[in-house]
């Protein structure tokens, strides 16, 4: 009766150490704490600067006489302005390792944003969207609170509009109407003059952003990033050549539009 009492505590006594082992051992490679996987929003405030270019290059006599070749009447004068705007995001974030501090987000996003550089000139109009990618880090990694850094990239669209925008349509169209063109220069009939002018008014965009991000419950955080749009691509742009012998010459006008710098701050809600 002793020996089967003293089995039983043994077996007993081992059973509690086994219990208590594969505890210890699930903490170790479970974090007690860490950023939890989900879906999540955010919305917040943009400035950037609106670069603009404006530029006429060229030889010979159609470059010289410029008011020979139609161009966009309104005034796009060259420089940065300020631009104002808002921003959404929806996405799915997910970590990995062991301690839960790596992670990637996959997000949708769309931008507004408004400049007006002159206030008595042509007036801008920004819609960006697509979809991207980030690498999460977190160096405070507790709970309900976190802190860390986010970097990546997104392949967008941009879309401008403008109050200049119907001039800008106009001008092309005028320029692609080869005979107008000739009436223009007197030269009816004549094959040496081509022209070609196209508007770009969306195009694609290729941002890369990084910044830093901190969640101060469980449902609620906050970033602040900034984001460069690395393709710039042409508004507008108008190619006016003339071969005829002796009168060779070639004009080409174009406008651009580029946010040269994006800073924001979001305001962020995890599901």
């Amino acid at each position: 009766m002793i020996k089967t009492a003293n089995s039983k505590q043994q077996t007993a006594s081992k059973s509690k150490f086994l219990a208590l082992f594969g505890s210890l051992a699930l903490c170790s490679f479970a974090p007690l704490s860490a950023e939890k996987n989900g879906f999540y929003t955010s919305i917040g405030f943009q400035y950037s600067m609106v670069k603009t270019t404006n530029n006429s290059t060229g030889y010979g006599y159609i470059y010289q006489n410029p008011d020979l070749v139609p161009s966009p009447s309104v005034s796009y004068t060259n420089g940065q302005s300020n631009m104002y705007g808002l921003g959404l995001n929806f996405g799915y974030k997910a970590f990995f390792g062991r301690s839960k501090r790596n992670g990637l987000r996959f997000f949708a996003y769309y931008d507004y944003g408004y400049s007006n550089p002159n206030f008595d000139g042509p007036r801008y109009n920004l819609n960006a969207y697509g979809a991207g990618m980030d690498y999460l880090f977190n160096f405070v990694n507790k709970e309900d609170t976190q802190v860390g850094f986010f970097i990546g990239f997104a392949l967008a669209g941009n879309s401008w509009n403008n109050s200049g925008a119907s001039n800008i349509k106009t001008t092309a169209k005028d320029i692609n109407d080869f005979v107008a063109i000739e009436a223009m220069y007197g030269m009816a009939g004549m094959t040496g003059i081509s022209a070609k002018a196209s508007t770009n008014f969306s195009y694609f965009q290729l941002p890369i952003q990084w910044g830093i991000r901190a969640n101060i419950s469980k449902h609620q955080g906050f970033e602040f990033g900034m984001k460069i749009p690395l393709v710039r691509n042409y508004y507008f742009k108008s190619v006016v050549k003339d071969t005829t012998p002796g009168m060779k010459s070639v004009d080409i006008n174009g406008i651009t539009f580029q946010r040269s710098v994006v800073f924001y701050a979001n305001y962020v809600i995890n599901f």
